[in-house]
């Protein structure tokens, strides 16, 4: 008898135990979710959206050096139409020209912003070397004793020389300047191409509209200077005129510091905007045509 009744009692029990595990798991699963429950599963959501967004732009940033950073570009803001300073009323300064609108553009796609920093440039190389800045804008040819100190991206310009005098004068070629007070900016390659002329008085001066103004001043015959801005120039200077030289081999990169991080990211991008034509756009948006590489 005790044996039945103990057997009862158990199946009692395990019938017990039995409907207590069965009707927690659906009040788990059927269960309404609070409002708190349902705002964290929502915020949940919109990050792992946001973070699928993130990633889909900036695969570029994972191992990018210039994600989310500001990077110091040393310029000559003096070398219009490729660097320059506008002033606004209020004081505002904004970097303009080719050179800074290539540069802009290379480091926003890498996710980076860029932080202009004018100074003589003769200034340049010197100011890499101290780290003061990352790198410096394109105005810079790649010359075999600049490579001893800097690494320099592609070659993505040649420009085209002038030689700039007054309107009574006629200095159609170098040769006609022999003799002549000539000025020339200081630490430009303008400098050899001035004392490579016989007898000539090399007057070296800072910055191209210094230059503009020795000639208007009659205290230089003539300046040899970049053909792109010498024809800016000219716009708002009727009493000067110019001869533009024969392409040389002269021409523009971008100089960094030897093992620069940022080095050959900077380099594939321009490579790539060099082959799909954008980079045309932008020479284009800031010179003639003739100026663009063949």
């Amino acid at each position: 008898m005790k044996k039945h009744i103990l057997l009862a009692a158990g199946a009692m029990l395990a019938a017990t135990i039995m409907t207590g595990c069965g009707s927690s798991k659906p009040a788990e699963t059927t269960a309404a979710p609070t409002e708190a429950q349902a705002a964290s599963s929502a915020e949940e959501t919109t990050a792992e959206e946001s973070s699928e967004a993130e990633s889909s732009e900036a695969e570029v940033s994972a191992d990018n050096p210039f994600a989310g950073k500001t990077v110091k570009v040393g310029c000559s803001a003096t070398f219009v139409p490729f660097e320059s300073i506008e002033m606004a009323p209020d004081g505002t300064k904004t970097y303009v020209g080719m050179n800074i609108d290539i540069i802009n553009e290379i480091v926003e796609k890498n996710g980076g912003t860029v932080e202009f920093v004018d100074m003589p440039f003769k200034s340049l190389m010197a100011a890499i070397q101290a780290g003061q800045i990352d790198f410096c804008s394109g105005g810079m040819a790649p010359t075999e004793e600049r490579e001893k100190t800097l690494d320099f991206s592609e070659i993505f310009f040649y420009p085209r020389n002038a030689i700039v005098y007054r309107a009574e004068d006629d200095y159609p070629d170098l040769d006609s300047l022999q003799g002549k007070n000539v000025a020339y900016v200081f630490g430009t390659n303008y400098q050899q191409v001035v004392e490579s002329i016989p007898d000539v008085n090399a007057v070296g001066i800072q910055g191209s509209p210094a230059c503009i103004e020795e000639v208007k001043s009659k205290r230089a015959d003539a300046c040899i200077i970049d053909g792109a801005g010498a024809s800016e120039f000219l716009k708002n200077n009727d009493e000067l005129k110019m001869s533009l030289l024969d392409k040389t081999d002269d021409c523009f990169a971008i100089g960094f510091p030897k093992e620069s991080p940022y080095y050959e990211t900077f380099n594939n991008t321009l490579k790539e905007m060099m082959s799909d034509g954008e980079l045309d756009k932008i020479i284009a948006e800031h010179l003639s045509e003739q100026f663009i590489l063949d």
